[in-house]
């Protein structure tokens, strides 16, 4: 048996398999505007981890050929890499799926696949992060992601697509929470222009 923190997971080959971890002080519950999402159940502190993101691991070709699932909501952990449920389990088994956007996020990333508050999150709050923080555009990719947001924040930016981290005010707000390949991108964009 291995414990880490609240935590614990057997050697076992049973049924259900873990493919994320979400913080015991959260839960996946109705929004009453949107469908699901993810809520605290207990205060957070800033840099608390939230969620660690796992699951199917595919390519932007694989990403390409899933395209269609009815419930398709690959994350992005790289440029060329995703995690996709490949079934509508799945998605049950990969929390990250059921955070929501908001222009005015409360969640944020370090590294690649830990969640994490970017300030303190009081018990009955929604976590929500911005998609800037993750999605960019890939050259092989077959679609442009796009949205209309209705995160009702006073700040709202109406429109979300694969264009967002480029925004350099959104680059200042959430510094140090993109994912590590958008903030990789964004310290090579600034060394060029130095």
């Amino acid at each position: 048996m291995i414990k880490y923190k609240n935590m614990v997971m057997k050697n076992t080959r049973k049924k259900k398999r873990m493919f994320s971890w979400m913080n015991p002080k959260l839960e996946v519950r109705d929004t009453k505007k949107y469908g699901k999402g993810v809520f605290a159940k207990k205060d957070l502190k800033k840099d608390e981890t939230l969620i660690v993101m796992g699951g199917y691991v595919l390519d932007i070709n694989g990403e390409n050929r899933l395209r269609g699932f009815p419930e398709d909501k690959p994350i992005e952990i790289s440029e060329d890499f995703s995690f996709c449920p490949l079934t509508s389990e799945d998605i049950k088994l990969m929390p990250q799926h059921y955070v929501n956007h908001s222009c005015e996020p409360n969640a944020g990333w370090k590294g690649q696949v830990f969640m994490v508050a970017i300030r303190d999150i009081r018990a009955g709050e929604e976590i929500v992060y911005d998609y800037a923080m993750v999605v960019c555009s890939n050259k092989d990719s077959k679609t442009y992601f796009k949205m209309k947001c209705k995160c009702g924040s006073k700040n709202c930016r109406k429109i979300i697509d694969e264009e967002g981290w480029k925004n350099s005010e959104l680059q200042k707000k959430y510094k140090g929470y993109f994912q590590w390949y958008l903030e990789e991108k964004i310290n090579k964009n600034k060394n060029k222009n130095v």
